[in-house]
């Protein structure tokens, strides 16, 4: 099977979007940056703390699935186009990684209320 490493990281990140918590209070969003490339270990913890520090973010998690930044955002307050800027800017072009926004369940907006 030809793209297993595909499918056990896409359960992976299926299993995420079922344990993140939400506050019943607040909207929030999970963001996926996928990093790519020989030098992306050596930036994942100080990504991850630059990313702490936008306003809007609520968690980030560097470890919790390979060659992923998982990020929790309050809706409305940051989106998914003004975290890959931050990360482009922190990981510069010239290094071997490349960040890019991940589409999947765990970028998707607010799942609506059944009625």
């Amino acid at each position: 099977m030809p793209f297993r490493g595909m499918t056990r990281c896409c359960l992976l990140l299926f299993a995420g979007c079922l344990a993140s918590p939400v506050n019943a209070g607040t909207s929030h969003e999970r963001v996926a940056l996928f990093l790519s490339g020989q030098d992306c270990p050596s930036f994942s913890r100080s990504l991850a703390a630059e990313l702490a520090q936008v306003p809007g973010v609520t968690r980030v998690e560097p470890d919790s699935v390979p060659d992923h930044v998982l990020i929790d955002v309050v809706s409305g307050q940051v989106t998914p186009d003004d975290l890959l800027a931050v990360a482009r800017r922190h990981v510069r072009p010239d290094t071997g990684c490349r960040v890019e926004i991940m589409q999947s369940c765990i970028s998707a907006g607010p799942v609506p209320l059944s009625r």
